[in-house]
């Protein structure tokens, strides 16, 4: 799929664990039992910012990954929970990394040897970050929670009208001008489309900021409250995580405060290269040291 697919469904997931928190947060809120300790590590402000990677796969069975499968897309996403400030930091798959016990290679490699837990290293051992959480999730996330909405309504810009029966999974994008309410499988369809846009790259992502602002207003209406329980079904059929529910709900208790212009991409800093013949994507170290101590990523010296 397209690197602007690729990055826009980052941010979704990041709305759906946002509004999957709150929910959360609301019922065990109304249904105390033994609430101490889990809402002292919900409102532990010792941790401001909450950090996990996210790794984008395209399987059938999120939560039982056969031998094989590499992930397609890997970002460390980064939120504070007082501002909801949040930082998308996209990790090129191609970047050349040491694996442990397999040498160096292609960092996406690493999924491939031993899941989302030796990725998960093996990114803390390339960075010098200590991230210790990751949420795995599939593509198909995107048309499910789309269509548990009800639809997500935009101004599509222009007709868009491509097929492409040799991308994977095949793209057949039919779509009319106007503003209009898109299903899940047309949600798909209008983001996926990269030809047309008389700015290319820029349309692209004022797309992708119209689509994800109207899918926040969306999950903020009261209707979409009353399918709650079919949003948590999404994220827990499309999404497999080491992730504490105490973690997602402190993400969620200020769902109302969230806003799209508070999320801000980055790409760690480097060049492509090739070594014996095999195209990597080699990071300048200084430079992505720096961003990630500009964003709280690493500490020490």
């Amino acid at each position: 799929m397209g690197r602007f697919f690729k990055a826009f469904f980052a941010t979704l997931l990041i709305l759906i664990v946002v509004f999957v928190g709150s929910i959360g947060y609301f019922l065990l809120k109304n249904h105390i039992e033994n609430p101490s300790d889990f809402f002292n590590e919900v409102f532990n402000d010792s941790t401001k910012r909450e950090t996990f990677i996210v790794m984008g796969v395209d399987v059938k069975d999120v939560k039982n990954i056969e031998n094989g499968t590499r992930s397609d897309t890997m970002m460390i996403v980064s939120i504070d929970t007082g501002t909801g400030k949040t930082d998308i930091i996209s990790v090129p798959r191609d970047t050349y990394a040491k694996i442990e016990g397999h040498g160096r290679q292609k960092l996406n490699h690493s999924f491939n040897f031993g899941g989302p837990e030796l990725t998960l290293k093996t990114i803390n051992d390339t960075l010098g970050t200590n991230i210790k959480n990751y949420v795995v999730v599939d593509y198909g996330f995107v048309k499910k929670v789309t269509d548990v909405v009800d639809g997500v309504e935009v101004d599509v810009p222009m007709d868009m009208k491509y097929n492409d029966e040799y991308s994977d999974p095949p793209l057949h994008i039919d779509l009319k001008k106007g503003v209009q309410t898109l299903n899940g499988e047309e949600a798909i369809q209008f983001l996926r489309f990269r030809k047309g846009y008389v700015n290319q790259d820029l349309g692209r992502v004022e797309a992708q900021q119209q689509f994800a602002g109207a899918f926040l207003s969306k999950l903020k209406e009261p209707k979409t409250w009353l399918k709650a329980p079919l949003l948590l079904q999404a994220y827990e059929q499309y999404t497999d995580t080491n992730m504490p529910f105490s973690t997602v709900m402190k993400l969620g208790k200020n769902v109302g405060g969230f806003r799209m212009e508070n999320i801000e991409k980055h790409t760690l800093p480097g060049r492509a290269g090739y070594k014996n013949k095999i195209s990597y994507f080699f990071l300048d170290e200084n430079a992505t040291d720096k961003l990630l101590r500009e964003l709280d990523l690493k500490q020490g010296e």
